[in-house]
């Protein structure tokens, strides 16, 4: 599939100033007439990231037929992912010259004012593509972001609710406006639209805590309060069940370790990449399984699935399986954990005479 921008996807940061090249500019569309081999073909390398493989194509192509406009917007978007952006620049508007009818060229190009800071050509550029093509639902997401930069907070917010009530149980397109509203240094719009994300997959609350988008909330109570807040619920119907075990959980993360080598020892298959917060550790597969507790107290593993993913029998196999794999792994820590020393009885003192 062909990438298509939205303005936090493709420029990564609204407000920087870096070049766009270094912003992972996005590869327009293949346009609907029929391409060369060239073209076909140079698309494909810069689908698959090699810009520069693509490069001698579009040279070729542009050498026997001058005129081609997809071809100058293939080329000016590899220019611009190899750095050189004074000639995708150039590329750019010899492509819109040719034919102002690419709504994917009004984007690069509003794209490329935007990281420059030229908010109102921008704007001109994102309404060109919304009058080519009116129902896209990344028109109210680009236009939003920029007059977010102008100042614009009220008109900008009409434009994200639209494009959030066509987006309703997108996770993604709640973290993308969550975003805007972060750069743009809108705080508490920022959390509650980060909020709404994290509800339809709590996942997003992992993706921000490295995401130098919210790096200015740091300081920020309900952003904090988000981070650390499991808000997790179990749908209708949905299989769990949960054990505590006698090693405590900690900062030390040996149950979590038990947990992790009870999985693999099991064959479950898991998210490398898991979430951890004070007090708690998210791990996510077929199975979601958080590991929980106070220091000093027993440690609680938690493993939940959804309906769709097994049902009654499979789950019941597995996680027997799971917790007694669990169960082993745990004793193998606490026997390595060091004994305790007992404290030696005083020795009586003998009577006063």
């Amino acid at each position: 599939m062909t990438k298509k921008l939205t303005l936090v996807v493709g420029l990564a940061a609204l407000v920087s100033t870096a070049p766009l090249a270094a912003q992972a500019p996005a590869v327009q569309a293949k346009p609907a007439v029929r391409q060369s081999a060239n073209v076909a073909r140079a698309q494909e390398l810069i689908d698959a990231g090699k810009p520069e493989q693509a490069l001698p194509l579009l040279d070729q192509q542009l050498a026997n037929q001058g005129n081609d406009a997809a071809a100058l917007l293939l080329r000016s978007t590899a220019r611009f992912l190899t750095g050189d952006l004074a000639g995708g620049k150039k590329d750019l508007e010899r492509s819109l010259a040719i034919d102002p009818k690419q709504r994917q060229a009004w984007l690069n190009r509003g794209a490329l004012d935007l990281s420059e800071k030229r908010y109102d050509r921008a704007l001109e550029a994102f309404l060109q593509g919304e009058k080519l093509d009116p129902a896209a639902p990344d028109n109210d997401l680009n236009l939003g972001a920029v007059l977010l930069l102008q100042g614009k907070l009220q008109d900008a917010s009409v434009r994200f609710r639209r494009y959030l009530d066509g987006q309703r149980t997108s996770a993604e397109a709640h973290y993308l406006v969550a975003s805007n509203y972060a750069l743009a240094g809108y705080a508490a719009l920022a959390v509650q639209t980060l909020r709404g994300a994290v509800e339809i997959d709590e996942r997003m609350r992992q993706r921000a805590r490295t995401d130098l988008v919210f790096a200015n909330l740091e300081e920020n109570e309900a952003f904090h309060n988000l981070l650390a807040t499991d808000s997790y619920r179990l749908p209708l119907g949905a299989h769990s069940a949960k054990r505590t075990y006698d090693l405590a959980y900690s900062e030390d993360g040996r149950l979590v370790g038990a947990v992790i080598e009870a999985m693999r020892g099991a064959g479950e298959k898991f998210d490398p990449t898991f979430e951890a917060s004070q007090g708690w550790t998210l791990l996510w597969g077929d199975l979601r399984i958080k590991v929980s507790g106070e220091a000093g107290k027993p440690g609680l593993v938690e493993i939940s699935a959804l309906v769709e993913r097994m049902n009654a029998e499979v789950w019941q196999r597995r996680t027997e399986k799971l917790f007694k794999a669990i169960d082993g792994e745990v004793a193998k820590v606490k026997a390595s954990l060091p004994k305790a020393t007992p404290k030696p009885k005083p020795t009586p003192k003998p009577p006063k005479r």
